[in-house]
């Protein structure tokens, strides 16, 4: 089995498990005897320990090898997504989703990681668009299935079908993920993590990266535990709709997947990729702004996507190159970011649906994305137009 292939299976898994709760929540509000916005925190009880987790698994899949640690967490993924699944309250659906936030992390951010050691940087923009493809369709999969198969089956089944195809990907991980021969690893000590986070903070770029990411995680990642109950409210449809809604942020992604050898010759470049797409999920918002049918609410998230993996894509191969030898961590602390954004996203959302409306809320969100995507490109390009060339 190709190697791109079982670290797309490895996040796959990892991005299945991420969304499995944002269609469903009022009917685990309904099941659970809670409220919907309690269990639309469950978002941010799966993104917080994720995020935080970071900077220490980064470093550890540096020392112990990365292919190891993806073995790890997808048992770990595993064993989490099945105790959800039989979840008897709420508090024990919390608990388990923080340590499914965990595993995740020692997933997803190592599968890019690797792919940064093992392809030149000359195919790692086409190498890291089919993994990023992986994650948007694990994503886009839970998305719709969860709110189909909860409307028949009942959420329950939806979280241990999860769980299920985290278990194919370990056993498929073990036999077909072997790590790199003969490499010298840097031994697991606080003074070489010191050192690996200061040589990455040392590149000016990374501070905009990191910026960039977190933004991006809380605008684009906020308001889905809210499609529901927004839809349910106006009587637009309910979760199955609001799955079919969500899902469109990942059918987003696979177009750009399929779209970004042309998009980066045809808007001369990755900068402009960026731009580009601040103005295409700004679009994206606006449309969803004015609450329309949910077919409509559909393409107002896919313009989102587009537009977000258009910078997205950019961000994370900046990433990799800030510290060719930590690039465990670097990608961790990228991953930290990303995902703190989205554990404060359903709290900025909820803050600001309860405060300035729906209309105003999502308006601020299109001006967001729109400043950031060009900001960030302006910034990263005089940046490093000012850098020494550095071998991958």
């Amino acid at each position: 089995m190709p190697l791109l292939l079982v670290l797309a299976l490895g996040v796959f898994a990892g991005a299945l498990s991420m969304r499995v709760i944002d269609p469903v929540v009022p009917e685990v509000a309904r099941d659970l005897d809670t409220t919907t916005s309690t269990v639309a925190l469950l978002a941010s009880a799966f993104s917080f320990p994720y995020a935080f987790s970071q900077p220490l698994l980064g470093p550890l899949a540096d020392s112990m090898g990365k292919a190891r640690i993806i073995k790890i967490f997808l048992g770990v993924l595993t064993v989490a997504m099945l105790i959800s699944a039989l979840a008897p309250s709420i508090e024990a659906l919390f608990v388990a989703r923080v340590v499914a936030g965990i595993a995740a992390g020692g997933v997803i951010p190592v599968a890019f990681a690797i792919v940064g050691d093992r392809f030149d940087l000359a195919d790692r923009h086409l190498a890291l668009s089919r993994i990023i493809l992986a994650a948007v369709t694990g994503q886009l999969t839970s998305s719709i299935g969860a709110g189909f198969i909860a409307a028949v089956f009942g959420w329950r089944v939806a979280l241990a079908i999860t769980g299920l195809v985290a278990l194919a990907t370990l056993v498929a991980s073990i036999l077909y993920l072997s790590p790199r021969p003969k490499v010298e690893r840097p031994q697991f000590t606080l003074s070489g993590l010191r050192s690996a986070y200061a040589t990455i903070f040392a590149d000016p770029r990374a501070y905009v990266c990191y910026g960039a990411v977190a933004t991006e995680g809380l605008i684009v990642y906020g308001m889905a535990p809210y499609v529901a109950t927004l839809l349910e409210a106006k009587g637009l449809g309910g979760i199955r709709e609001a799955g079919i809604v969500i899902a469109g942020i990942g059918i987003g992604g696979v177009i750009y997947a399929a779209l970004v050898r042309i998009l980066l010759k045809w808007l001369g470049g990755k900068f402009n990729i960026m731009r580009g797409g601040g103005v295409i999920a700004a679009s994206g918002f606006c449309l969803i702004s004015l609450q329309p049918i949910w077919p409509l609410q559909f393409a107002g998230f896919v313009l989102v996507g587009l537009g977000f993996f258009m910078i997205h894509n950019v961000l994370q191969v900046q990433a990799t190159e800030l510290a060719p030898n930590a690039r465990g961590s670097a990608i961790a602390l990228h991953s930290f970011f990303f995902f703190l954004g989205q554990a404060a996203g359903p709290v900025a959302y909820g803050t600001g649906f309860s405060t300035l409306g729906v209309l105003m809320t999502v308006l601020l969100a299109a001006a967001i994305m729109l400043t950031m995507g060009f900001t960030s490109a302006g910034a990263l390009q005089r940046l490093e137009a000012r850098l020494p060339v550095r071998d991958s």
